[in-house]
């Protein structure tokens, strides 16, 4: 087992490369979310993010079996509005045509992954997750598992849970969600007590352009694909 991993896009054309480069060489391809809302200071367009978007959609769609698409902070205000209230750079003016385009593709995205390499369990989300997080919303959860948290997206109060955040994100929640999580939370509390070995997340975006990989998780918002290898190593594309 060998997977592809594309950090947050918002609008970037990295992927495109990394695809064509590595696609048929490994075993899944994961995308860690946030595909809207452009940097200004990137010279990306909003129309340009949308298309981006579409062709990312168009490729998901062409690769059902070895495709993932994760939900990240970014995405899922044009999801449900009206619960997932957090925003940040959120494109009103595009809102209704990019809400139409995750509506007509619902089935194509999810918020967690997991997989099994070198015999360890590992988890893939935007943000990652604190069992602190899990602990405050499991009556709504259920059973820590990958299905229950995609789950989330089906009810409510499960979008809310979704928008807690610390206040190193702004919010006034003691943990963020797995979309709002922040790897400064990451480092200062140990996860212990989740049914996986690693995770795999995004999110915070990494000042060398470099993925962070510690012993327990790997922070990849490094604007550059990268590739985890049958034994669990990890390589920048």
């Amino acid at each position: 087992m060998s997977i592809l991993i594309i950090p947050d896009i918002h609008g970037r054309i990295f992927w495109k490369n990394a695809i064509e480069k590595h696609f048929n060489d490994v075993s899944k391809t994961v995308f860690l979310g946030d595909f809207l809302d452009s940097y200004p200071w990137e010279g990306i367009t909003r129309k340009d993010a949308i298309r981006n978007f579409q062709e990312v959609i168009d490729f998901k769609s062409e690769n059902k079996d070895k495709v993932i698409l994760l939900l990240g902070n970014h995405d899922l205000p044009y999801i449900d509005k009206r619960n997932f209230y957090s925003r940040s750079r959120y494109d009103s003016s595009n809102a209704y045509h990019i809400e139409e385009m995750f509506r007509s593709h619902r089935s194509l995205f999810q918020m967690a992954y997991e997989e099994l390499i070198n015999d360890k369990r590992y988890l893939f989300t935007h943000a990652g997750l604190q069992k602190g997080w899990y602990d405050n919303n499991k009556k709504i959860i259920g059973e820590l598992t990958v299905e229950n948290l995609n789950k989330l997206l089906d009810v409510p109060h499960g979008i809310r849970s979704l928008c807690e955040a610390s206040w190193i994100r702004g919010g006034t929640d003691k943990f963020g969600s797995i979309v709002w999580n922040d790897l400064r939370d990451m480092h200062s509390r140990i996860n212990q007590d989740i049914p996986w070995e690693y995770q795999v997340f995004g999110h915070t975006m990494l000042d060398d352009d470099h993925p962070l990989i510690t012993k327990q998780f790997a922070c990849i918002d490094c604007k550059k694909a990268v590739i985890i290898n049958d034994d669990g190593g990890f390589v920048e594309c």
